[in-house]
């Protein structure tokens, strides 16, 4: 079995545990790949065990699992690396449970049991293709969260004219527009007032943040099909978020969305399903007088 790493920074306190994680790695894969930025992350808490190969940009071909280690901002970090989908996730989580990272440290040994042992699934999580006339977005123009128009500094709202196949759906008096699949609709959407989406759901949310009209309300549509977005308001220039990636955008840039054709492998454990992640995480059940 092949295995390459990512990750974010760590605390201190967590390092001996992320080295016997990396002693366990280390025993399945001997030669295991490691991000470049992350073996240099890493080097400055801990000492490192010997083994480790580092690599640059995407995944390194071959490799069976790329273990994210970090939040689910790692895990959407992680999704840009995959070539297209092709190697399958598993996000350990450093800090905090994640929607994404679902593996505590704790969990670490029995999580590899699991996948060693077939006793995981695998769950594919649909993405956004974006392009932006006279704009380049990069080598992955994609988002498994969500795109978002937002304003930039100043009290000014954003207005946002949004078509679907080329029929006009709303103007959008806004502090910001996002446009966010399943995935993304238990992140920002969420917060903005958007419905929880269950995975899978061949769908998208349009979601105004903080509209001007309270009339404007979340928006769920078809997934197939192309969604415009064009900005105009009183600000020179507005900001494109995908994911946690930005671009300067501006007034009058078309900003098309459509199906990425592909999708992201993530890996849950056996006992693992949406509705136990979202139920801990959004404390579904509990009598909040017990708090």
């Amino acid at each position: 079995m092949r295995i390459a790493l990512f990750g974010k920074a760590i605390s201190p306190d967590d390092a001996e545990d992320l080295r016997a994680a990396l002693d366990r790695i280390l025993a399945l894969d001997p030669q295991a790949w490691i991000s470049q930025a992350y073996m240099a992350e890493l080097s400055e808490h801990m000492n490192l065990p010997a083994g480790l190969v580092p690599y640059e940009g995407e995944v390194p071909q071959g490799v069976d699992v790329l273990l994210a280690f970090g939040g689910d901002g790692t895990v959407l970090e992680a999704a840009t690396l995959v070539r297209h989908g092709a190697i399958p996730i598993l996000g350990v989580n450093t800090g905090r449970l994640g929607f994404l990272s679902n593996v505590s440290m704790d969990a670490f040994d029995l999580a590899m049991d699991a996948y060693i042992g077939g006793k995981t699934w695998e769950e594919k999580r649909d993405l956004l293709h974006v392009t932006v006339e006279g704009q380049n977005l990069g080598e992955f123009p994609y988002a498994l969260n969500e795109v978002v128009i937002h304003k930039r500094d100043t009290a000014s709202m954003v207005v946002v004219d949004v078509h679907r196949d080329d029929k006009f759906v709303n103007t959008y008096w806004a502090d910001g527009l996002l446009v966010s699949t399943p995935t993304g609709s238990t992140a920002y959407s969420l917060s903005a007032g958007g419905p929880i989406v269950y995975p899978g759901s061949n769908v998208v949310v349009v979601t105004p943040v903080a509209p001007h009209n309270l009339n404007d309300r979340p928006l769920v549509v078809p997934l197939e099909g192309e969604i415009t977005l064009v900005a105009g308001g009183r600000d020179a220039q507005f900001l494109l978020s995908m994911d946690s990636r930005s671009f300067p955008l501006e007034p009058g840039q078309e900003v098309r969305i459509k199906p990425a054709g592909f999708s992201v492998t993530l890996i849950n454990l056996e006992h693992q399903d949406f509705f136990s992640t979202v139920r801990q995480k959004m404390h579904w059940g509990l009598d909040p007088r017990e708090r």
